[in-house]
């Protein structure tokens, strides 16, 4: 008995460290699985774009829960990236003012919830850590003053603005894609800065919907005219439509919401049981107003402070479908826009139907149901289909290799959506 308790007490310890020292991605990543509701916006509001202005008083806000009845001791600090989010040569005293890390000071534990869990706020940057060089930074947080021992990154960008961008979304011109894709125009007037060489010098990143997976990076000018740049491709620009969100709603467990057709208690656990989906594959499209993927966390069943009031719940989702040859995830800012295998469904040979049920927080929901294509990206063909109307953000990115400092510098972002022109 003895022995085998001593075996799993080194298993655990096993497990643990090796838990702490998981290698950094610099990407969007939570690297413990006690750490649920990622969301990183500005300051006061909703807006997720991650990005704030150079030598302004912009905030961000990183906020969390770890799934733990007591507060940790975290630290965060920022790391200065590339164009292609690569750690740049920058030592932290050339792009940080002050401190080159800030204790995560603010936390709140639960209240009146059935799951236990402290929820943490962290607004950056602060008047004792401040970014003084632009371009892509990611947010580290890490515990114990360990570097290693990460707990999650976030990536963030701080722009100085000396670009003019001027966008133009439409649907794609080659016959091929036009009933599908969305095409991604626009020019960058480059002002008076000097820039020696703007095919090498200039990099350029599109987003769709603040996904990094299907992002385009490096699109190079297609011809220029003076301080014109002219980004007007047929095809290196082109993004697949998609189709309008799905939604759910469970900020009020109490009472029945939209798109959720039973709630139940099993065992001190809220239990919220949605409508069956049907795949969108072969329906015509259907305009509807949504969220674009994003998430609102909120409680509405008389609670006040919706970040430490707001219980979690296991959500049953099911999916009709006939069975694919790819695997089926749930995709969006649920998913931190990333294939990941928690959210993989579970296909049922006697319902002949994809399932999943997970915790999660009381909040409105925006989701896909999505398969990998071969490079990894999520891929709607086979389960909500791609429409060339189908309403949806672009933000573009303009960067220009300093040719002092030898890093990119992020100098104009724009945002533009498919619906408005």
């Amino acid at each position: 008995m003895i022995k085998q308790l001593t075996t799993l007490l080194i298993l655990f310890l096993s497990l643990q460290i090796n838990a702490a020292y998981l290698p950094l991605q610099y990407t969007n990543s939570v690297y413990e699985s006690s750490i649920k509701t990622v969301i990183l916006r500005h300051q006061n509001s909703l807006e997720r774009f991650p990005a704030i202005d150079l030598n302004s008083s912009q905030q961000m806000v990183l906020e969390f829960d770890d799934l733990m009845p007591e507060n940790d001791d975290f630290q965060f600090t920022f790391i200065h990236c590339s164009a292609d989010w690569q750690p740049s040569n920058l030592r932290k005293n050339e792009y940080l003012s002050g401190n080159f890390f800030e204790n995560v000071l603010n936390y709140s534990f639960s209240t009146a919830t059935f799951q236990v869990f402290t929820h943490y706020n962290v607004p950056f940057p602060t008047n004792e850590m401040k970014p003084i060089l632009s371009g892509n930074y990611l947010l580290l947080v890490y515990r114990n003053f360990d570097e290693s021992d990460i707990v999650l990154s976030r990536r963030f960008m701080v722009v100085d603005d000396k670009f003019v961008i001027t966008p133009s979304v439409k649907i794609a011109s080659n016959a091929s894609d036009r009933f599908t894709s969305q095409e991604v125009d626009f020019t960058v007037n480059i002002g008076e800065n000097r820039v020696p060489n703007p095919m090498m010098d200039i990099k350029t990143t599109i987003m769709q919907n603040l996904r990094w997976d299907n992002a385009i990076f490096d699109l190079k000018p297609r011809f220029i005219n003076g301080k014109i740049l002219d980004y007007n491709y047929e095809s290196g620009n082109l993004f697949l439509g998609g189709n309008e969100f799905r939604f759910f709603d469970i900020r009020n467990l109490r009472f029945l919401s939209f798109n959720v057709r039973r709630k139940y208690m099993e065992e001190n656990l809220k239990n919220a049981v949605l409508y069956n989906d049907a795949t969108k594959m072969n329906l015509p499209y259907l305009q509807m107003i949504d969220f674009n993927g994003k998430i609102v966390v909120d409680n509405r069943d008389g609670g006040l402070k919706g970040e430490i009031e707001s219980d979690y719940a296991k959500v049953h989702f099911t999916f009709i479908s006939d069975k694919l040859e790819k695997d089926v995830y749930i995709f969006g800012e649920i998913s931190d826009w990333q294939i990941k295998e928690e959210f993989k469904m579970e296909w049922n040979e006697k319902f002949l139907q994809y399932e999943k049920s997970m915790m999660l927080k009381q909040a409105y929901y925006n989701y896909y149901y999505v398969t990998p294509n071969d490079k990894g990206q999520a891929e709607l063909k086979y389960t909500e289909n791609n429409f060339s109307n189908t309403e949806n953000d672009y933000h573009i990115m303009v960067y220009h290799k300093n040719q002092f400092m030898q890093y990119d510098e992020l100098l104009g972002t724009v945002y533009a959506n498919s619906m408005k022109k």
